[in-house]
């Protein structure tokens, strides 16, 4: 399944300096002046909770392409006798 267009236009359009100043204020923690209004404590909040789903789907994602990677051409082509362990039935990967 291919993912759906950005649905979020651009932020900003600073770039260099402008950029560098930007950046330079969030490192200084700027931003959290804004928690002593609700309004903006709230928006601040949500961005937390979008920054942690991001992360958890890099990770998911992270872990697949690695799941992707495996090389299994070693794999015993009968069960194991140890329940748990992976072996090829035909080309077929299986859990014994």
């Amino acid at each position: 399944m291919a993912l759906a267009s950005r649905k979020v236009g651009t932020i900003h359009s600073k770039t260099g300096s402008d950029l560098a100043n930007l950046k330079a204020k969030y490192d200084n923690n700027k931003h959290t002046e804004l928690e002593s209004f609700e309004g903006e404590a709230a928006l601040i909040y949500q961005i937390q909770l979008l920054k942690e789903d991001i992360d958890e789907l890099r990770r998911y994602i992270a872990s697949n392409e690695i799941a992707t990677e495996l090389d299994c051409s070693n794999l015993p082509t009968s069960a194991p006798r140890t329940s748990g362990l992976l072996y090829s039935d035909r080309g077929t990967i299986k859990v014994s």
